[in-house]
């Protein structure tokens, strides 16, 4: 609780929003329902961890947002009909590397013998947390939630936001205070991608993206090139590190996040 920043009450309120939200509930009891379709424990036992692990990142993600004066029914209702056009887009609005682990998570789910579709539905949910995000910024913007969403997940790909996550959540915690340490570079990653998503939406038409993946990748570049002595540093940095064929380590991704840090800092100055 220490860690959500949030009393059991407020926790308790987060983890049954996120579960609604999500409709978690539905898939639950589709991948229950697989008891009498003939498929293997194993890919029922995966699927479950799959959707296990979205609901505990949500219900952190929430209880660290909304704190606890909110109600269950206040955050179903600000984040649910969000959550459900994401989906509904399924993974095409997804930066290309969050659409590749995606597909890599669903195709391991058909090895081990889960339904192709519901393979697909679970193995989208975890890069979809990042809705009540997508949904914060197009509200504040007063845009519609796939431009938003295509703007914010092509700033993941174009300045490494989602690889750097990615590598952070594949770290091994010894103990639960690094877990803590981890968990808040990744919060610290999500804050930056939303800031520079937020400037990109405010210097470009509203609603860019409408058209497109491609259309919110072309508003991201023309942000970013009057900008590249702030970015280049950053970016050079970024790959420097991935060049050197070694794994990323948690001081590695401490210096990077220092760098888009101050990235951030420019977007929002």
């Amino acid at each position: 609780m220490d860690a959500a920043g949030c009393d059991a009450k407020g926790l308790v309120t987060a983890f049954e929003a996120a579960w609604r939200v999500f409709r978690l509930e539905e898939a639950w009891a589709a991948i229950t329902a697989l008891d009498g379709a003939g498929a293997p424990a194993a890919a029922q036992l995966a699927l479950y961890q799959e959707a296990a692990r979205v609901l505990r990142r949500q219900a952190y993600w929430l209880a660290r947002q909304a704190g606890t004066d909110v109600s269950v029914q206040t955050l179903v209702e600000a984040y649910r009909p969000a959550a459900d056009e994401m989906r509904a887009e399924g993974l095409a609005v997804l930066s290309p590397l969050e659409r590749r682990l995606a597909e890599e998570r669903a195709q391991g789910f058909v090895e081990a013998g889960a339904p192709q579709a519901l393979a697909v539905d679970i193995a989208a949910l975890r890069a979809l947390t990042s809705t009540s995000d997508v949904a914060d910024l197009a509200l504040a913007a007063g845009w519609a939630l796939l431009p938003a969403g295509r703007i914010y997940h092509q700033v993941g790909a174009a300045f490494g936001f989602d690889r750097l996550r990615a590598a952070a959540g594949g770290l091994w915690a010894a103990d639960s205070y690094e877990r803590q340490a981890v968990r808040q570079l990744i919060e610290d990653f999500l804050a930056e991608q939303a800031a520079v998503a937020r400037s990109v939406m405010a210097g470009t038409e509203r609603d860019t993206g409408r058209g497109g993946v491609e259309e919110a990748h072309a508003a991201v570049r023309a942000w970013a090139a009057p900008r590249s002595a702030g970015i280049d540093p950053a970016l050079r940095l970024i790959a420097n590190i991935e060049a050197s064929g070694e794994p990323w380590s948690f001081a590695k991704l401490t210096i990077v996040n220092a760098a888009l840090r101050q990235l951030a800092a420019q977007a929002t100055g």
